[in-house]
């Protein structure tokens, strides 16, 4: 029974059997492990239609009585008693685990016994099944494999954090999380105490007779996001509709549901293609490597092939009689069976999906194969497979994204198979995502990866091949494209009936001409996604961009010094950035470019890096998609980049080349062909990213923009300054953070996992809108050194404090803002015309969800109109408080219009949005996904109507004037479509009073219905117009997007000015809720003369983003003085040290050295960033560059050791390092021997203190250093203070306590043997070690007396007290 309802399932008109069949997959269904519903949302359908599962065939053995009491058990008792189940239980009741239905997420659960049976386990084997509670709200529960069940540890494991297998960043799932986090700690008896789902499940309230509800039923709420109903109609085989054709009866059309997101989807497509064999074949199928080419017949009026996936063999369930069929005799059935030919049955077995996805890996499908045809194929053997241009992997050119596929290889394949493998000779890296009637197809090698990486289902035959719905391309490209893999969509570019009349123009058609045409008609990378309606929404908010460099030694005189041209782009917002610079060996500016800007793929010419830039690349952008450009021909020179930009017109609305260009070059060529002067780096770097872009196809939709920048190195007018003032008085010139600080100091990222935990950034972001996030980021990376812009922000911030109703209202409004920056950027690419009058396949390609996506666009275009409106309200609300006067010019710009002000930089948008408002009806619209412009907005649209309402006046004055000429009042037109405007006459008119230029066109009873000349001409005219006004509303979406991107600098610029205003409103909620004292910072413009130093006065400050010690007490506030007395109450302090500009950090092991450093620079960033900071006050000169060298680390893949790492680094600090530079260097030369390392670290000491004379916390555990630096003025001493009791000669019995204060002086000892005793070191190691302490300490000692004696010796004049020291260390020893 179970076979015959599979094979009968296919057929929607077959005769049904007794027995209630499940409904067989579909072809798209391939991609879902056993054919189930996929969805995003919560399970609670998938719960209960699991639980039906089991309840039905508990009740169909129940009688009425059984029933009853079952539900009073249901609903009388929470924790009904537990019945022993048929197999051992893996998990007992109240166990918590992590539970996955098939299609949905893992889940957090609780293992508890079915309401009804008290079961908790069932079925056997593979099927065997557990009883879970789904913590929800409100809480659901449903049967789930065991295979799928994992013990639950806790939020907090691994396995649930970033990068585990059970970590989601989805509100419900963190919910569910914290839901069972809240009965962790209790025993399994109590947590079943708790309320538990007590609905019954469908099955359970009807009766046993009800059908299930179907999935075309249900609404889209329960459906999900990515889950609608969708039908495709195919024809029945060839050898089934003739059967049906000797007895007179049509073909018969088979329903196929499959997983969808569209809405309304009945329309179907319908080529009706009646044409050869081979292009029916090709219509139908696309592709088929079992199936012979000369096959009679094919299916033409079918986009999909008529094979069918078979839904595994399962056990035959009880029969159950359907009420929506009438009962039909069994025999009757039995002779139907025997009607289905075995050429049928080989078709649908084609498809059987097998029973468990997981054991999928090799082979095909059910065959017992294990290895794919593609595997066998000689010239794709290791070591035999060579490029397009036959050239092997070891030879020089060899092009690794390209592969040779033999001619008679091509000309033996079917011609769907053909074009597959041509494409992907071109394109060998590439999955390709193969368009065949409604469904992306993955074949040979993709088909593996689709299988591995993303889920799918292999189809049964040796080849291997998978697939998924159209609707489902966002969601499986961009699972590949964030693995790192390159996708290609290749879309069917015409119809049957278009090749078919393509055919009729050709003298001699092959089979390979007749077949649709397919064409690649987007290429999506990691660095090049633009998520169009297609590609769905973003996954993260900050900015990935496509990086290109190109670089050029300045020769050995130089010093190892290189020039750079970088370009790099966002393509998500189109906005690209260009420029050229110096760098110094180690690549200083090119490290600081790639930390601000983090690249997700790099593009660089073969050849031209240098061995530093490479191990650059290997060591900093490893996780980034590096792709190696063929010069001249892939990555372009600056003439011929120059020359393409001006052919390709991709400037024409904008007349000519933006000015960022035109300013890059040549002043003598006013044609703008010939590179500037020191811009030929740059402009070819640019040529790289178009040509990539072209290669991707999205050169046109980004380059139309014109959204260009030069980039500037933070570094470069630092170089160029004259004086302090001279520098820090101009406004954009920003403090340097490289790549090394940010990473030290954790402001982005922290060390341990690379993600945003524990960082300043993640501290401070509040904001509420993406384009806030990303601006957020950028002024960190570069906060100010104007002391005036500095305080400008400062302003801001006190008047957003000081008008909290207002700033609390903004706050709220903003949250409804959607990413807008992204959206006018998609806005312009949908409106472009460029992709129609380039001929780009987009514009040819024929989608079958084009409804669906026409709502996407309508939907996202809505969501930008009323993103604007938001910020209309946003201007209304801060207006009160702008009256009174903003002390602030910043948020005088961005919270003032215009018009009100001329201050204001926000642009009045309201005209704008008014006319948009009147439009469209927005709500018909957003429901229907196509848009009717009311009058007056599309000037084509109203032509048409105009000329369409004249022909039909035209047209009744005809017919009033007919009627009067024959008498009667009862003549009206009749007929639709084509056959419009026949008048109606009735036979009561006599025949001879009708007119000869009447023409009968057809009768009925009582009727005869004629046409004249007049009537056609006047019909032929409004048939024009018709047309006329069909294909501007075809075209009228993008011509209203293409209106709308016209205004595109004032919508940019209220965007920005929305982001300024959120990121303001993020530092002053960061200010006002800071954890203890917050102040304003007090930075001074330092005066050019001799006696002005640079300093630093931080009093009471603390750690940014730690508010607790790691033994849970409140954090040590501390005082940092450089370059100024500090607290002169301290006699103690001489002049000439209060000037010191290094201080020397000592203090024992675990003493908080290290966090006091990283505190010190991160609060100078807060202040310079222009928010409050944590400190009872500060006040301090700007500071141009922050300096690290912190903790110790390697770079092995570059080859580098970590006292490499350290000298390479302090190398930079040497070189770059200025006198309003902070420079935090810790324990310098540790990785080295320790004479070694006390000298370096004692020359650079003084290097920094004397001859810089730079800003300095040097930490260090070298107490000679101490001692050699003990005297000097530009050094002052300082120590972590700690507490010793029972300092004795036995380390054990010492007890330290760290007080975490910062005071002067040194600390005589680093208490290192506290620190392993706290690690654990085993104590007789410890003893031993302190033996051997005492001998290198009495070592030492003698040998700085006899220095000393020596000194004393050669002093011409001896001093008294000096030699009473002298005997008292002698006796000492």
């Amino acid at each position: 029974m179970s076979k015959q309802s599979s094979i009968f399932n296919f057929f929607a008109k077959s005769p049904p059997l007794t027995a209630k069949a499940k409904p067989s997959p579909s072809p798209t269904e391939a991609d879902l492990p056993s054919s189930v519903k996929k969805s995003n949302t919560s399970p609670k359908e998938e719960a209960k239609q699991a639980e039906s599962q089991g309840t039905k065939k508990i009740q169909s053995k129940t009688n009425t009585s059984d029933a009853k009491e079952g539900f009073s058990k249901l609903f009388g008792d929470k924790t009904p008693a537990i019945k022993e189940s048929p197999q051992p239980c893996p998990f007992s009741a109240g166990g918590l685990v992590w539970a996955k239905l098939e299609g949905h997420p893992w889940w957090p659960c609780m293992v508890v016994p079915q309401p009804l049976s008290g079961m908790q386990l069932r079925g056997r084997g593979r099927d065997q099944r557990l009883h879970v509670h789904f913590f929800d709200e409100p809480p659901t529960r449903g049967w789930v494999n065991v295979k799928y069940v994992r013990e639950y540890q806790g939020s907090d494991s691994s396995d649930a954090k970033t990068g585990g297998m059970f970590f989601s960043g989805k509100p419900v799932i963190r919910r569910a999380m914290d839901l069972a986090d809240r009965v962790l700690p209790d025993s399994p008896e109590k947590r079943l105490q708790i309320p538990l789902c007590t609905d019954p499940s469908e099955d359970e309230e009807e009766d046993e007779e009800d059908m299930e509800v179907d999935k075309s039923t249900l609404s889209d709420e329960e459906l999900g996001e990515e889950e609608e109903e969708e039908v495709v109609k195919t024809k029945p085989s060839r050898r089934s509709a003739r059967a049906k054709g000797e007895k007179g009866q049509k073909p018969k059309r088979r329903r196929i549901v499959v997983a969808s997101d569209s809405e309304g989807s009945d329309e179907e497509f319908k080529p009706e293609a009646e044409g050869s064999s081979e292009e029916e074949e090709e219509a139908s199928s696309g592709v088929d490597e079992v199936e012979e080419e000369s096959e009679p017949e094919s299916e033409p009026d079918s986009p999909v092939k008529s094979i069918k996936r078979k839904r595994p063999a399962e056990k035959p369930a009880k029969a159950k009689v359907s009420p929506i069929l009438p009962a039909q005799p069994v025999k009757k059935v039995a002779a139907s069976l025997s009607a289905i030919t075995a050429d049928t049955k080989s078709k649908l077995s084609a498809f059987s999906a097998p029973e468990s996805f997981e054991s999928q890996g090799g082979g095909a499908a059910g065959e017992g194969s294990t290895v794919w045809d593609h595997e066998r194929l000689e010239w794709l053997q290791e070591g035999r497979r060579k490029d397009a241009k036959r050239r092997r992997p070891g030879d020089e050119d060899y092009d690794p994204t390209t592969l040779y596929v033999p001619e008679d290889f091509l000309n033996k394949a079917t011609p769907g198979m053909r074009r597959w493998w041509q494409l992907k000779s071109e394109m060998a890296d590439t999955v390709i995502f193969y368009k065949v009637g409604k469904f992306y197809e993955l074949y040979h090698m993709d088909a593996v990866v689709g299988v591995s990486e993303l889920g799918l289902t292999f189809m049964r035959g040796t080849w291997a091949h998978s697939g998924f719905p159209e609707i489902g391309f966002s969601r499986f490209s961009d699972g590949l494209v964030q693995k790192g893999y390159k996708v290609a969509r290749v879309e069917q570019t015409e119809t049957p009936e278009m090749m078919e009349a393509r055919c009729r123009t050709m003298a001699r058609p092959t089979k390979f001409d007749r077949v649709v045409r397919r064409e690649v008609c987007r290429v999506i990378t990691k660095g090049t996604q633009t998520y169009s309606v297609l590609d769905g929404a973003p996954s993260e908010m900050q900015s990935k961009y496509l990086l290109s460099v190109k670089e050029r030694a300045e020769g050995e005189s130089t010093g190892g010094r290189r020039a750079y041209g970088v370009a790099f782009v966002d393509t998500s917002m189109g906005r690209f950035h260009l420029g050229q610079f110096q760098d110094d060996r180690h690549c200083s500016r090119l490290r600081t470019l790639v930390a601000h800007f983090s690249p997700a793929q790099v593009l660089f010419e073969r050849g031209n890096l240098s061995a530093e830039t490479q191990k650059l690349v290997k060591a900093s952008l490893s996780s980034a998609l590096q792709e190696v450009l063929v010069p001249g021909a892939q990555f372009w020179e600056a003439a011929k980049t120059l020359k393409v930009l001006a052919e390709e017109d991709y400037f024409k609305e904008s007349e000519g080349l933006p000015a960022v260009l035109k300013g890059m070059t040549s002043e003598s060529d006013s044609l703008g062909l010939t590179p500037g002067e020191g811009y030929e780096l740059a402009l070819s770097a640019l040529g790289a990213c178009i040509f990539y872009l072209k290669k991707c196809l999205v050169d046109q939709e980004l380059l139309s923009m014109a959204n260009f920048e030069e980039y500037l190195p933070v570094d470069v007018e630092l170089e160029q300054a004259d004086g302090a003032s001279s520098f820090f008085a101009q406004t954009r010139q920003r403090m340097v953070l490289d790549g090394v600080t940010l990473a030290n100091l954790e402001v982005l990222q922290n060390s341990s996992t690379g993600g945003m935990e524990g960082t300043l950034l993640e501290r401070l972001d509040s904001c509420c809108t993406p384009f806030g996030r990303r601006l957020l980021k950028q002024w960190l990376c570069a906060p100010l050194c104007n002391p005036a812009s500095i305080s400008d922000r400062l302003d801001a911030l006190e008047d957003l404090m000081g008008a909290p109703g207002p700033a609390s209202e903004v706050t709220e409004l903003l949250k409804k803002l959607p990413d807008l920056e992204r959206l006018l950027s998609k806005i312009h690419s949908m409106g472009t015309p460029l992709k129609s009058l380039k001929g780009h396949p987009d514009s040819r390609a024929i989608l079958y969800e084009e409804v669906t996506y026409s709502k996407r666009k309508i939907a996202d275009f809505l969501s930008a109109l009323e993103g604007f409106k938001t910020m209309q309200q946003i201007i209304s609300a801060l207006a009160p408080a702008a009256a009174n006067g903003f002390r602030s010019r910043l948020l005088q710009q961005v919270a003032v219009q215009k018009t009100d002000s001329e201050e204001g930089l926000f642009p009045d948008l309201s005209a704008e949005l008014q006319r948009w408002d009147t439009a469209f009806d927005h709500q018909k619209a957003r429901s229907t996904g196509v848009i009717t412009p009311k009058s007056g907005f599309d000037p084509e649209f109203d032509q048409a109507l105009t000329g369409i309402k004249d022909s039909e006046r035209d047209l009744q004055d005809y017919l009033d004037r007919q009627k009067k000429r024959l008498g009667c009042r009862n003549l009206a037109y009749w007929g639709t479509g084509r056959n419009r405007y026949q008048m109606e006459v009735p036979d009561s008119v006599s025949e001879r009073n009708i007119p000869e230029e009447y023409e009968v066109k057809s009768t009925k009873k009582g009727w005869k219905r004629y046409q004249t000349r007049e009537i056609e001409q006047l019909f032929s005219e409004l048939q024009g117009w018709e047309e006329k006004r069909d294909a501007a509303l075809k075209d009228c979406m993008r011509r209203l997007f293409y209106n709308f991107d016209q205004n595109y600098r004032d919508w940019q610029t209220a965007v920005e000015c929305m982001a300024v205003l959120d990121v303001l409103l993020c530092l002053s909620r960061y200010s006002q809720g800071g954890d203890g004292p917050m102040t304003r910072p007090e930075v001074l413009l330092p005066e050019d003369t001799p006696e002005s130093r640079p300093f630093l006065d931080m009093r009471g400050s603390r750690h940014p983003c730690v508010t607790k010690t790691f033994f849970g007490d409140d954090f040590i506030p501390n005082d940092i003085f450089i370059g100024c007395p500090g607290d002169e109450a301290e006699e103690e302090c001489s002049k000439e040290e209060g000037q010191a500009t290094c201080v020397l950090v000592t203090g024992p092991n675990m003493g908080g050295k290290s966090t006091l450093m990283r505190q010190c620079g991160l609060v100078v960033i807060l202040a310079q960033l222009g928010c409050y900071v944590p400190a009872e006050s500060l006040r301090l000169t700007p500071v141009d560059r922050v300096f690290t060298r912190l903790g110790a680390s390697d770079r092995i893949m570059s080859g580098e050791s970590t006292f490499y790492v350290e000298l390479s680094e302090t190398a930079s600090i040497l070189h770059h390092g200025t006198g309003h530079s902070l420079v935090l260097l810790d324990e310098l030369g540790r990785g080295t021997a320790t004479y070694d390392g006390t000298a370096i670290a004692s020359a650079v000491v003084k290097e920094l203190a004397e001859r810089i004379r730079c800003r300095t916390l040097f930490s260090t555990h070298y107490h000679s250093l101490v001692e050699d630096f003990a005297r000097d003025p530009a050094v002052r001493l300082g120590h972590m203070a700690c507490m010793v009791e029972n300092e004795c000669d036995d380390p054990s019995q010492e007890t330290i306590t760290f007080l975490y204060k910062f005071i002067r002086g040194a600390c005589p000892k680093s208490y290192g043997f506290n620190a392993a005793r706290l690690a654990s070191i085993p104590e007789e190691v410890i003893q031993t070690g302190h033996k051997k302490a005492k001998e290198f300490e009495r070592s030492t000692v003698t040998l700085r007396v006899f220095r000393q004696l020596c000194s004393f010796a050669e002093d011409p004049k001896p001093d008294v007290e000096r030699f009473a020291s002298l005997v008292r260390m002698i006796s000492e020893l």
